[in-house]
C-alpha cells in the first residue's frame, strides 16, 4: 500500500485552501445612509470574524450637526463607533485596535478620558495621530476600529 505523508505546514496550507473565503458584508446602519451615499463608502465591512469600521466622527445622528465642543465630538464619535459595531454584530468589547485622528493634540488627555470611559478595563491597541485636516471643516476628531467578533 502506498501512503503519502504530509508535514504539518503542508496540512495547514491544504486546509487553508479548502476553507471557503467569506464574502464581505458591507454595513451601513440606519441613520448613516447620507454619509455613505455622499462619499461612497460603507461604515463597516465584515469579512468572516473580522469587522473593519470606517472613521467615525462626532456628528449627531439625529440632527446631522457637529458640536463645537471638542469633547462632545469625541463622545459622539465613540457613540457612533458603538452603533456601527452593533449593526455589524460586534461590540466595543470585540475591538482589538483603534486609530484616532485629531486636529489639536493639546486635547489628547480629553480623548484618553473618553476612551477610558467608553472601553472601561478593555484596552485595545491604539494609535493617536495629530492631523492638519479631516474630511469636513467642522470635524475635529475621528476614530476607526478593527474588531474580532466571531459570528454566534
Amino acid at each position: 500500500m502506498n501512503r503519502m505523508l504530509f508535514s504539518a505546514p503542508v496540512l495547514l496550507a491544504l486546509s487553508a485552501c479548502a476553507a471557503a473565503p467569506s464574502e464581505p458584508e458591507y454595513i451601513v446602519p440606519a441613520g448613516a445612509e447620507l454619509a455613505s451615499q455622499l462619499f461612497g463608502y460603507s461604515q463597516a465591512v465584515r469579512v468572516g470574524d473580522w469587522v473593519q469600521v470606517s472613521g467615525q466622527v462626532g456628528i449627531d445622528p439625529k440632527t446631522h450637526a457637529f458640536p463645537v465642543d471638542f469633547t462632545e465630538q469625541v463622545k459622539l464619535a465613540f457613540s457612533n463607533l458603538d452603533a456601527v459595531l452593533k449593526a455589524s454584530g460586534a461590540s466595543l468589547g470585540d475591538v482589538i485596535e483603534i486609530t484616532t485622528y485629531q486636529l489639536d493634540m493639546e486635547h489628547l488627555q480629553g480623548v484618553v478620558d473618553v476612551r477610558n470611559e467608553v472601553f472601561g478595563e478593555h484596552r485595545p491597541a491604539w494609535t493617536a495621530l495629530g492631523v492638519n485636516a479631516l474630511a469636513l471643516p467642522s470635524v475635529q476628531f475621528e476614530v476607526s476600529a478593527l474588531a474580532y467578533a466571531p459570528k454566534k
